[in-house]
């Protein structure tokens, strides 16, 4: 009889744990269809215009008032710059693509979630080319908000952040 009181006990336990960790996993946020085939797009239109080196282009996927905090490391020191405005934004480009050279970017969805209708959260990796073996994957994270048929990135952080050596 005790053994039988025990299995029913350890089965009851089981049973409540595997109910405890389905239920865990299903509340596990997981992007969604939508949103990742919309953030792929638009950072796949994002990278083709960074190819082209149009600073002005490239300001144009920013909101009025939008942010860009770039983080960057020099050596045990981290610095956050930022961009805020479209104006400074296109200054920020402009200075970037100073010195042209051919290039091909790509930008790797990792995540991204429509927090409503209007708004998608995006994280990522940017290869600022992959014509280089040795090229950058910098981490980033977007915010986007629909301003009538457009997406525009209302903030930017971007993680170039390379390893101690």
């Amino acid at each position: 009889m005790r053994h039988c009181i025990r299995s029913a006990t350890a089965f009851v336990v089981i049973a409540l744990l595997a109910i405890f960790v389905q239920a865990a996993a299903s509340q596990t946020p997981k992007p969604d269809d939508e949103a990742m085939a919309l953030a792929t797009k638009l950072t796949e239109e994002g990278a083709a215009t960074f190819d082209k080196l149009d600073a002005k282009a490239m300001a144009a996927y920013y909101t009025e008032d939008a942010e860009i905090a770039l983080m960057t490391r020099d050596g045990n020191t981290f610095k956050v710059q930022n961009y805020i405005g479209r104006e400074k934004i296109e200054e920020a480009y402009a200075e970037l693509f100073k010195k042209p050279e051919t290039i091909k970017s790509k930008n790797t969805v990792e995540y991204a979630k429509l927090l409503a209708p209007d708004v998608l959260v995006i994280a990522g990796t940017f290869d600022l080319n992959t014509l280089k073996p040795d090229s950058p994957k910098i981490p980033f994270y977007q915010t986007r908000v629909k301003e009538g048929d457009k997406w525009l990135m209302s903030s930017l952080r971007i993680y170039f952040v390379p390893k101690k050596t």
